[in-house]
């Protein structure tokens, strides 16, 4: 079983049957064919809870469950573990396995609700293959909103403590990301275009664009590195 030495309270380590997680619920065939042909089995690894770590109930997170998925394609859809996640009511966390390799993927969620009946999936963030020994997810927070603000930190490589970060660090990306489209689409009019004022107009406009672009991206660095001198761990707090 993949170890990463969480508190020994914390360790379920069953096999869940696939067809738990679709049979009961309408799916696609598209996203059933993936089931069956690109993961070979599900285990649950872990429960993080009040009732397993030493963590106060939170507001938006109430429990954690630690999924590994071993996969038989290193190119699995995550068209599945949206599914899993989109039709679970608690947060997930996915370790993926491929030949030795290892991916934690996290699909970030916040109850669209104040009933929190349904989830939305704000951003999927999961990080490289990594060895056995560089798996490694670091247990920190008093609260469960906060151990899973630390655990999507560590997945996106934004080192966030904060929805709000994070939040804001994705509103950024998408921001930056639009703006730089809308610049390549002015250059390429700029190209186009025979008239010398019109091109000074655009060329004018292309400038403005890559200003704020400016601001975002500093914001952005600044936003993702704001807590990086603040990170306590609080592993061995969290052990009963």
């Amino acid at each position: 079983m993949i170890d990463l030495k969480f508190p020994p309270t914390t360790i379920v380590g069953k096999p869940v049957p696939k067809n738990a997680f679709y049979k009961h619920l309408e799916v696609i065939a598209k996203i059933k064919q993936h089931f069956v042909e690109d993961v070979a089995s599900i285990n649950w690894l872990y429960k993080l809870a009040p009732s397993t770590i030493n963590v106060e109930d939170g507001k938006q997170v109430h429990e954690i469950v630690v999924f590994s998925a071993s996969l038989k394609s290193k190119d699995c859809p995550n068209d599945v573990f949206l599914f899993i996640d989109r039709n679970m009511p608690r947060h997930v966390v996915f370790i993926l396995e491929y030949e030795d390799r290892y991916k934690v993927l996290l699909n970030y969620k916040a109850w669209k609700d104040g009933q929190n009946s349904q989830f939305d999936i704000i951003k999927t963030f999961a990080t490289d293959w990594l060895t056995a020994e560089r798996l490694l997810l670091t247990l920190e927070g008093q609260t469960m909103d906060a151990l899973y603000e630390a655990i999507a930190g560590q997945v996106s490589g934004f080192g966030t403590r904060k929805a709000e970060d994070t939040k804001r660090i994705v509103e950024l990306e998408g921001l930056i990301d639009k703006a730089k489209r809308e610049v390549e689409s002015l250059q390429k009019r700029i190209r186009n275009e025979r008239q010398l004022n019109r091109q000074m107009e655009l060329n004018g406009a292309a400038r403005g664009i890559k200003k704020q672009i400016a601001q975002w991206q500093s914001e952005f660095q600044e936003t993702k590195f704001v807590n990086s001198d603040k990170n306590i761990q609080y592993s061995e707090q969290l052990k009963q």
